[in-house]
């Protein structure tokens, strides 16, 4: 993509009080970082009419309070606002998250099947998989669960064909080209390659969703032993998880 070029997104009524901006098929850090931008000229203006900015990998969903009137005159208002942004809106903060992961064969039952499919052997599975610096493009499917990406093409394998009935929580997978971790215990068809003790989801702490839509996300292996130390330690003091967060541009 070329990044002088002026994307503008296309708005589609979704009903009487949703708007939503299109920003083309391609997903990318670069699509996603205009659609970071796209939010901060929406909010940067907030009305009393503006109720919530939702962003994707692709897409700004934009409700408002009330029933619009006009929505014609809105989205031109909002398309004008991106036209004729300036440079000082657009900083966008982005979060790092280390998130520690143990590979051990226990928890990682489909790197065989990867293997198989890749050509590539279990430890360059787990180098390729934590070598890789992943945007967090949009939160969903269940509470907390990140959509990552890019999962580098070696790794491109297709999910099962029949999905697991139960998927622990914390359970790291991949599945096409995207990388992931469940919350929370659930069915699933992504490929297990790993589990993280940290929990995404957890009403005990201050922030009970520990990532959000913009993060930057860094697997990092540990061993079976340094796992069962931090969860029994983040059991105790869950709060301790925002070690593994470091604010920054």
């Amino acid at each position: 993509m070329n990044p002088n070029k002026q994307i503008i997104p296309r708005a589609m009524v979704m009903n009487e009080q949703t708007i939503r901006f299109d920003f083309g098929p391609e997903t990318s850090r670069e699509i996603y970082h205009t659609i970071q931008q796209f939010c901060q000229v929406v909010e940067s203006d907030r009305n009393h009419l503006l109720e919530e900015v939702v962003p994707s990998n692709k897409t700004v969903t934009v409700f408002f309070r009330k029933e619009l009137v006009n929505p014609s005159v809105i989205i031109e208002q909002l398309l004008k606002k991106w036209v004729n942004r300036t440079d000082s809106i657009l900083s966008v903060n982005t979060r790092t998250i280390e998130i520690p992961v143990c590979y051990d064969t226990m928890f990682s039952e489909d790197i065989p099947r990867i293997c198989n499919h890749t050509g590539l052997t279990r430890e360059e599975v787990i180098a390729i998989h934590t070598g890789t610096s992943y945007k967090v493009y949009m939160i969903g499917f269940l509470p907390g669960f990140p959509y990552l990406g890019e999962l580098p093409e070696v790794l491109h394998v297709p999910r099962l064909k029949k999905p697991r009935l139960s998927v622990p929580k914390g359970t790291v997978g991949i599945g096409g080209t995207q990388t992931g971790i469940y919350p929370i215990e659930s069915p699933g068809g992504w490929n297990i390659i790993g589990r993280t003790p940290l929990d995404l989801y957890c009403l005990k702490r201050i922030e009970p969703f520990l990532i959000r839509a913009g993060d930057q996300l860094k697997f990092r292996s540990i061993s079976l032993e340094t796992f069962n130390e931090m969860k029994e330690e983040l059991a105790r003091e869950p709060e301790m998880i925002m070690q593994f967060v470091k604010e920054g541009l």
